[in-house]
């Protein structure tokens, strides 16, 4: 018999977006993080896109913090998107 766990649901609010949106005939390819701070945002996409070997525009830099807030240190409530300019310039 399998013991089913059930997920714990603050566990799942501390996992903020941070993800590759690959590009499309509409737009180009974006990468988004989500962090604690704005400045700790624009951090974050610097670094993912070091990572990934591309250079980015900063298109938005987002925040949500409405009631969520109440759910610190598990909420990021920063948000950041950057479009793909093209491969990193070394």
């Amino acid at each position: 018999m399998k013991k089913i766990i059930p997920s714990n649901p603050l566990l799942i609010a501390a996992c903020g977006p941070q993800f590759y949106l690959p590009e499309t005939k509409d737009r180009p390819a974006q990468i988004v993080v989500s962090t604690y701070t704005q400045d700790g945002c624009i951090e974050e996409l610097q670094e993912e896109a070091k990572r990934r070997g591309v250079a980015f525009r900063l298109k938005s830099v987002e925040t949500d913090l409405g009631w969520e807030i109440f759910l610190f240190p598990f909420y990021k409530g920063y948000k950041c998107t950057g479009e793909v300019t093209g491969p990193l310039k070394q």
